[in-house]
């Protein structure tokens, strides 16, 4: 893939389309772990950290993980792009927002923005690298509401991932 504005652009704009798609469920988030080069380095930036995964670097599987939200989705609306060519970086202003499976808005909706290192890659056109990640100060309260639906929805969802899992080994 020839890295031209356009062409980044709808790599992301397709990147988007399918992590959303495939964000939430314990089963289609592993069809995100395409986008990362095998050495992804995942920094989030905004304080106060709240979770283990915010103190410092993580990985890619380490990223996977916190895409995982059984019972609710996590519908991310990109705002705009600016690409440097030169320096391979994307940076995206996007909101997020938390539902539950049912369509109800689990929190507020915040604003995040976050910076993509890319590198090309024969398989996708581009694989990201590097992604720093800075969300709007969230409130303790939507923080509480967000844990709160994770813990409500994700309850079933796991029981019948162990079930299925329980069972495909009989």
């Amino acid at each position: 893939m020839e890295l031209t504005y356009e062409n980044v652009s709808a790599w992301f704009d397709q990147y988007f389309k399918e992590v959303v798609a495939n964000i939430g469920p314990l089963e289609t988030v592993p069809k995100n772990g395409k986008f990362f080069t095998d050495d992804f380095t995942y920094a989030y930036h905004t304080v106060p950290a709240t979770a283990e995964f915010t103190r410092g670097l993580a990985s890619r599987e380490q990223l996977l993980s916190q895409m995982v939200h059984p019972g609710l989705r996590e519908i991310i609306k990109p705002k705009y792009y600016a690409i440097n060519l030169k320096e391979m970086i994307c940076v995206v202003r996007f909101e997020d927002n938390m539902v539950a499976d049912s369509g109800e808005l689990v929190a507020q909706p915040f604003q995040a923005s976050a910076h993509y290192t890319f590198v090309p890659a024969a398989d996708t056109g581009i694989k990201i690298k590097l992604l720093e990640y800075w969300t709007s100060n969230q409130t303790p309260e939507n923080i509480a509401k967000t844990q709160a639906a994770w813990f409500k929805y994700s309850k079933d969802a796991f029981k019948g991932i162990v079930f299925d899992w329980l069972r495909a080994r009989y």
